[in-house]
């Protein structure tokens, strides 16, 4: 990439402390994307989709990672670049933290990790039968390198590009885009 094209690409990202990621993650929850009345909680009929897009330790497994930990994932979340796909369950007493709204993992009953980054055809996602995991309403699904997939994979709710470009280690740039 060019450098006057990485330069236009950081005015239009947030510069994040790793630090404050936490933080910024309990922002990110309270997105109309995650934040729906308690009535509407059940009339969703797929997965929320988060694509991540950035290259090699731009913060996409961070992010994965501080996400879980906000939405009460005890386990410890790793890449699953070897595995491709990773699911961990969110606790029910996350899901009811507002009693005006559900927030943040409103109906979601697991957090699905996936990583496409070792997907050499975009076939070979038929054997992850995301479909299914995309289908389901209890499902959070967060997809690293969605770009492997080529048009295979519906258009997202929430699309972060993460770069690290110009930011010292301790810091990357985040841009969010509503699907």
């Amino acid at each position: 990439m060019k450098q006057e094209q990485k330069n236009e690409q950081a005015q239009h990202m947030q510069k994040i402390a790793l630090a404050d990621l936490s933080a910024y993650v309990q922002k990110l929850l309270q997105l109309p994307v995650f934040v729906i009345q308690t009535e509407q909680a059940d009339q969703k009929d797929h997965a929320l989709l988060i694509t991540l897009v950035g290259d090699l330790g731009a913060g996409k497994t961070t992010f994965v990672q501080a996400l879980a930990k906000e939405l009460g994932v005890t386990e410890s979340v790793l890449s699953p670049t070897y595995v491709i796909m990773k699911s961990y369950d969110i606790p029910a007493a996350n899901q009811n933290r507002n009693t005006e709204q559900t927030i943040s993992a409103r109906r979601f009953a697991k957090l699905v990790h996936i990583d496409l980054y070792r997907l050499d055809k975009p076939e070979e996602l038929s054997a992850l039968k995301l479909g299914a995991v995309l289908a389901d309403p209890a499902n959070l699904v967060c997809i690293e390198w969605p770009e492997r997939a080529g048009t295979l994979l519906p258009r997202p709710d929430l699309h972060l590009h993460l770069s690290s470009d110009g930011a010292s280690e301790a810091e990357r740039f985040v841009e969010i885009i509503q699907g």
